[in-house]
């Protein structure tokens, strides 16, 4: 279509197979030293309205990475290695979780989460939703480059 604008409002949303080598070739974020994300479906990149869903890659070595998580929801499905989670609640009650292979994690909103390293190379499917209206303003450089991967 020569009048196909993919940057117009819901140029995006359609359905769609994402293939592996799509999700590989996405840019990433990086939260710590050794643990990055690829966000391969966003508000940003997809006009996605509900959820974003990423890759995350984590070096057996890799620095903590804390969160505080208020008002979403998130799961990790480990795909690879072995992924160690400690949470908190607002009490500073604790428990740790950890998931291989084929586990699936439940991170509701409301606690505070810290990914610990497990001495293994990881990588872990997310999701988390419901998505800010906004997107990613929060990292403006990385919301930037989505949203010119549209073109």
């Amino acid at each position: 279509m020569a009048d196909f604008d993919p940057s117009a409002p819901n140029a995006r949303r359609y359905p769609r197979v994402i293939t592996e080598g799509e999700i590989s070739s996405m840019p990433r974020l990086q939260f710590n030293t050794g643990i990055d994300t690829a966000i391969f479906l966003s508000r940003e990149r997809d006009d996605a309205r509900y959820f974003r869903q990423g890759y995350c890659y984590q070096e057996p070595d890799h620095a903590p990475y804390n969160w505080e998580q208020p008002n979403f929801d998130e799961t990790h499905y480990c795909l690879e290695g072995h992924i160690k989670l400690r949470v908190k609640d607002a009490n500073d009650r604790e428990v740790v979780l950890e998931a291989g292979p084929g586990e699936h994690i439940y991170l509701p909103a409301g606690y505070t989460y810290t990914l610990e390293n497990t001495g293994v190379r990881t990588v872990f499917f997310w999701t988390s939703g419901p998505s800010p209206r906004v997107g990613l303003v929060e990292v403006p450089d990385y919301h930037k480059t989505l949203q010119e991967l549209r073109k």
